[in-house]
């Protein structure tokens, strides 16, 4: 499987790493299991710097999508992804912009960065 999660409920945090070419399907299950581990609202970080994310216009739009119904079902925490490309880059930027509404998500090349970041603050729909 090309996206390994760790939910850590003891922390209150996510994390996951990207290996290889992911599909929108392997977007789907992940979110899906990370909704049956109760997950979703933590703050999370998902290192994509060896991995092939979708990129495509529709599959941003699903992602989107997914997360926009996920958001109906409570709130999602702050997500930190860490990328190595400029197409990578570019792509979830333009996710970022389409869930703006919804979740708190940010796009980086450096780790410390991310991380920090991610402490800052609560899952929208919580207050800080």
């Amino acid at each position: 499987m090309p996206l390994i999660t760790g939910v850590d409920h003891e922390h209150r945090e996510v994390y996951v790493v990207a290996l290889g070419p992911v599909s929108l399907d392997d977007v789907r299950d992940h979110l899906l299991r990370e909704k049956r581990e109760r997950g979703l609202a933590y703050p999370e970080l998902v290192d994509a710097r060896g991995a092939g994310i979708p990129t495509t216009l529709a599959d941003l739009e699903q992602i989107a999508e997914i997360l926009r119904g996920l958001s109906r079902e409570g709130p999602l925490g702050r997500t930190a992804f860490l990328v190595s490309s400029d197409a990578d880059l570019e792509a979830m930027r333009a996710l970022e912009a389409m869930v703006l509404d919804i979740c708190d998500m940010k796009t980086f090349r450096g780790e410390a960065e991310a991380r920090a970041w991610l402490r800052g603050g609560a899952a929208k729909g919580q207050s800080t």
